[in-house]
């Protein structure tokens, strides 16, 4: 996550969420070892978003 980008988009808040463990769309506290693969941690260092809204925003988690 670019911490200098999202503040300058007023999204400060989403950052500090993301600093303090949680994740800036749902505000739950975000567990690593929640994410099922690879993509879904290098995601998780980008946006700083939890395993299930990725998979909400982006789609997944319906594997069987």
């Amino acid at each position: 996550m670019n911490k200098k980008i999202m503040e300058v988009f007023s999204l400060g808040d989403m950052v500090k969420a993301v600093e303090e463990g949680l994740c800036p769309f749902c505000r739950n506290p975000v567990n690593f070892e929640d994410f099922r693969d690879d993509l879904s941690r290098r995601e998780f260092k980008i946006s700083g978003l939890c395993q299930k809204c990725q998979d909400e925003i982006f789609g997944g988690g319906n594997e069987e």
